[in-house]
Formats: C-alpha cells, structure tokens, sequence
C-alpha cells in the first residue's frame, strides 16, 4: 500500500535543489527580490547614516515648538507680489 502512494506521489525536491532551481532560471520573482533586498539594504544604509541622530545635540527643539513651526501657515501680503509692475 505504501508503494503505491508513493508512486503516485513523487517526493518533492529537496530545499537546495529548489534553492538551486530558483537561482537557475532567469524568473521573474528572483529578479524582484534581489531588487528588493537591494533597495531595503541601501534604505536601511541611508537611515542608519542620515537619520538616527541629531546633527547638533544642543539644537533640539520641544516636539510642540516644532509641530506648530512645521504645520502654521504664513502669512503673505498682497502689497509684495505687484512690485515688479510699479
């Protein structure tokens, strides 16, 4: 009995030749995930680089002072924008 399923049913290939397959072949999906993991590397690059610590440490600004720099809207006068036609 148990020759017969698995004579009906072929092992699968083991992780490395299917690892090995999957290098193999020009697909689709191992292009994506070489671009992938190559993008997620350099982001992780730029972030460890640019943004985990503040330039100065005795520039910090409290986060409301910030919040309220970044999200007030200035006010412009309308008497600056027509001094070219004076």
């Amino acid at each position: 009995m148990t020759l017969a399923l698995n004579r009906n049913n072929p092992p699968r290939p083991g992780l490395r030749k299917r690892l090995a397959r999957w290098a193999r072949g020009p697909t689709l999906a191992r292009d994506i995930a070489i671009v992938l993991a190559i993008k997620f590397v350099l982001l992780m690059a730029l972030k460890y680089a640019f943004f985990n610590h503040p330039q100065a440490e005795h520039m910090s600004l409290p986060p409301e002072q910030v919040a309220q720099a970044l999200l007030s809207a200035s006010a412009s006068h309308p008497s600056q924008g027509d001094q070219h036609a004076r």
